[in-house]
This record gives C-alpha cells, structure tokens and sequence, in this order.
C-alpha cells in the first residue's frame, strides 16, 4: 500500500504541462533502451498491421505511455474546464453517445489506446455517468485507481466483483454508461476472435457483448488518441451481430483500424495474440 500511496501522492501533484514536457522529452531516449515490454508491443504491432513499427512510432508509444500514467495520477486534481479544453470530440461523436443514452443505453468497448481514464473524466464533466470494471491489482493500487477515477466521476467495480454483470446492467437501465476496456481478456473466460487480415486470434472479454444483449443497449467503440496537447476520441456506429462472438469480432474489427492507423498510441506492451 505504501509504494501506491506514494505513486499517487508525487504523481497526482505533477502538472499536466510539465508531464507533457517531461514525457515529449524522456520518450526519445527512452526508445533507444530494449525494454521487454517495448519489444513485445513492437512485434504485436508487426503482427496485426504487418508492418514493423518505425523509430518515430516507437518513440510516440512511449510518450503516450508516459503521459496516460501521469494523466491517470493527477486527473482527479484536474479543473473542468481544462478538460473540457483538451477534448477534442466532434459534435457528430457526441452526438451518438447521447442518441444511445437517450435511447436503449449505452455499452462503449475501448482498447488500450491513449487515456481512457481520461474520456471517463471527460464524460463525467459532460454530465454523462460512467461505470467501468478495473483489474484486482494487488498492494493497494486497485484501490487507489479506484478511488482516483471515482474522484473523476465514474463508478468502478473489480472484475471479481460478485454478481458483476447485473449490476452492470443496473448502470446501464439508470441510463448510465458502461466502458469497458475489451483488447485483452484477464479472466481467462473470453472469446477468440479472428483479428482482420490476419490468422490470428485474440482472446477477449465476452463482457461487452453478453451486457449489450442483455439490456438491448447499443454497443459501440471508442477510441482515444494524444494529438499534440490533446485528446482525440472517436466513436463508431452502433455495432451488430447476432451472437456474442459475431459482436466481439466487429469490436476488433474497429480496434483493429484504429490501431493500424495509429500504433503509437496502442499501449499494449505484451503479446495478446493466439
């Protein structure tokens, strides 16, 4: 507990511009280091897009790796308006939030892309409620992320969370939305689904798609990307399909564009393909 209560205590209090410089400036030499877990991004990279990530590539992983952990510390300090300054959402994508909100509800299936915390944050500003599910990460840093992102405004429950699926969907009948972090499955009870374009597979949570079907919400994707001081998010389309794994597979199929147009910003620093 105490390793996480000071990672929360010195990283919460770092302004945001000044992590942003740090980050911009660390990134470069950073690249040059063979971290583990660089390597095993830069060869999933390889693997779903077929192209091996450049040096630029590699250095913007790292600066978005470097800000999204300095964001996730400090967002619960963060004033409203600065924020709202940093979204960058077009109305047409706030548009459809509001539309399945108002309508059958909402499940939004996010990758690792970007800060997520961050677009959690934002609709929270926006009066848009959020409930999300995080890993039972052990020595007290569940329990500070926790905290930290209900200070944001949203409402977290551990993946172990007895019951998990109906409260769920409790959120989701109260007109809440569920986000749900869906690129990698950490319960070992997921769905395999084809990546596109290639003869992978990728076990992901089944989540998403039984709680969309089971409270008739739409189920979209939402992808979120550092553009110079800014956050860049975007939302898809209702998505369709008839079972859970055809709903999955068009999760990815969105994951999978977002990523081949943009892997820097995919922090997925290990290798999740079958």
């Amino acid at each position: 507990m105490l390793l996480a209560d000071t990672l929360f205590a010195l990283g919460g209090r770092i302004p945001r511009r000044l992590a942003d410089t740090a980050a911009r400036l660390l990134a470069p030499v950073l690249a040059l280091l063979p971290f583990p877990g660089v390597a095993d991004w830069a060869d999933t990279v390889e693997a779903s897009t077929g192209s091996r990530p450049t040096r630029l590539q590699r250095v913007t992983l790292l600066n978005s790796w470097l800000r999204n952990l300095a964001w996730s510390l400090s967002l619960a300090r963060w004033a409203d308006d600065e924020v709202l300054r940093i979204a960058n959402i077009r109305d047409a994508d706030l548009a459809k939030l509001r539309d399945s909100l108002d309508g059958p509800g909402l499940v939004l299936a996010l990758p690792h892309m970007g800060s997520w915390d961050f677009a959690g944050a934002w609709c929270a500003r926006v009066g848009i409620k959020v409930a999300s599910v995080a890993e039972r990460l052990p020595g007290g840093v569940f329990e500070r992320f926790r905290d930290a992102r209900e200070a944001m405004g949203m409402t977290i429950y551990p993946v172990d969370e007895p019951g998990l699926l109906g409260k769920l969907a409790s959120e989701v009948r109260h007109g809440h939305m569920v986000c749900l972090l869906s690129d990698r499955d950490i319960t070992g009870g997921g769905i395999r689904v084809p990546w596109p374009g290639t003869s992978l597979t990728l076990p992901v949570p089944a989540g998403p798609a039984l709680l969309a079907r089971r409270t008739g919400a739409d189920l979209r994707v939402v992808t979120c990307h550092f553009e110079r001081d800014r956050l860049r998010m975007e939302v898809s389309d209702p998505l369709e399909g008839k079972t859970p794994a055809e709903l999955m597979t068009a999760v990815v199929a969105g994951f999978s564009r977002a990523i081949a147009h943009d892997p820097g910003n995919w922090l997925m620093l290990r290798r999740p393909f079958e």
